[in-house]
């Protein structure tokens, strides 16, 4: 008898049981998250939202933080006095915001959606830093960094064809569904 993701006898004894009612041949059986092998199109829709989101905030995050600490000046100094008179421009301020965004929507995503998903995904957003520096900031970027970049966004064309796994949500006992193998 083998039971999956739990060590709870009870349960060890009620799929065994089960399992003999159901006529398996042998008495494996597995307790088995219920999720859906696909997702449903409203929690797609609110992963690809979530994404979306990270996404931007990175982006206009690094622009409006690189953008303030361009006022602010360099910051070379061992002490902390001129990193916290930094944090009191208006831009870095709310490129600080827009990562803290960030981060909320990354742990959101990464807690529902594998990791080899959206990571890939999500580095579209050096694509776009990229072409904001480019345009908005007339940073020169080199024909060795455009190659780059296009690497990225055909990376990213390719993890976009594939869908995204979720990882298993283990629920309470009782929530569980009990499987005899045969």
């Amino acid at each position: 008898m083998v039971i999956n993701k739990t060590d709870n006898s009870r349960a060890h004894e009620i799929c065994k049981l089960s399992a003999r009612m159901l006529g398996a041949r042998s008495a494996t059986v597995a307790l088995t998250a219920d999720v859906p092998e696909n997702q449903s199109q409203p929690l797609r829709l609110k992963t690809r939202t979530v994404i979306v989101l990270l996404v931007v905030s990175n982006v206009l995050g690094n622009f409006t933080l690189s953008c303030g600490l361009h006022e602010v000046g360099r910051l070379t100094s061992f002490s902390p006095w001129p990193y916290i008179q930094a944090f009191l421009n208006p831009l870095v301020a709310l490129g600080v915001l827009l990562l803290i965004v960030w981060l909320i929507s990354q742990l959101s995503v990464l807690s529902r959606v594998d990791l080899s998903y959206v990571l890939p995904f999500t580095s579209v957003s050096y694509v776009l830093t990229a072409l904001i520096g480019e345009f908005v900031l007339h940073e020169e970027i080199s024909t060795e960094r455009w190659i780059g970049i296009g690497l990225i966004g055909l990376g990213v064309s390719l993890v976009a064809r594939t869908r995204s796994r979720t990882t298993p949500v283990l629920r309470k006992l009782g929530d569980r569904r009990c499987e005899g193998a045969q």
